[in-house]
């Protein structure tokens, strides 16, 4: 085995349990690397200023609470705020 990567839930107690592949006596190298379940967030960086201010404006909008749209969503808050008027 090369290499194997997973990610975990911590559960109350700490335990995160290593997948059964593992053989028993196998030497591990683990790096905790904290994830907010936004692959935006986790693992995306930003390359311009610009990208880096977006990023920090969605963070912070999801640090006060916001919730991101669908694709769907934001279609219809498009059609409300004009109105009810589509682009079809």
């Amino acid at each position: 085995m090369n290499s194997l990567t997973f990610e975990a839930r911590i559960s109350t107690d700490h335990v995160v349990r290593m997948p059964d592949e593992l053989p028993i006596g196998t030497l591990v190298r683990i790096h905790v690397e904290p994830l907010t379940g936004d692959d935006v967030v986790d693992r995306y960086e930003p390359h311009t200023e610009i990208g880096h201010l977006a990023l920090a404006a969605r963070k912070a909008y999801l640090k006060a609470g916001g919730k991101l749209l669908t694709a769907d969503e934001i279609n219809a808050e498009v059609r409300r705020r004009r109105g009810g008027v589509s682009d079809d």
